[in-house]
């Protein structure tokens, strides 16, 4: 009778390849949903803190692509003049921007113009 064989330190793998596929394609859907959805759920949040932060005087659009000058705003909807005197309330949530403010070019300093001397 001869010495017992040393234990291998190598293991067999007792994950089966077709088990081994799955999980990495599980991973692999997991991380894509992810990637796809965040952009999303930051949009949205932007969204929300935009409606949320709703001030008398601001210039906003609508979803449907109407400006006009927000004159009050209670909890779910907003008082928006379209024209002057011309007011309609609309729900909070149709609000999808601020108009930015626009800097007046006859307003603005001339450029400088370095002369060549």
């Amino acid at each position: 009778m001869g010495a017992p064989d040393p234990p291998n330190p190598i293991r067999e793998s007792t994950v089966s390849p077709e088990l081994a596929q799955f999980l990495v394609f599980l991973v692999a859907l997991v991380g894509l949903g992810y990637l796809v959805t965040r952009p999303a759920r930051r949009q949205q949040r932007q969204m929300s803190e935009l409606q949320a932060d709703i001030e008398i005087g601001d210039e906003v659009i609508l979803s449907a692509g109407i400006f006009g000058t927000v004159r009050s705003v209670d909890d779910d909807r907003v008082g928006l003049e379209i024209a002057e005197g011309t007011v309609i309330t609309v729900a909070r949530q149709v609000v999808v921007r601020r108009v930015p403010d626009q800097v007046d070019e006859t307003e603005a300093p001339p450029a400088e113009h370095e002369s060549e001397d």
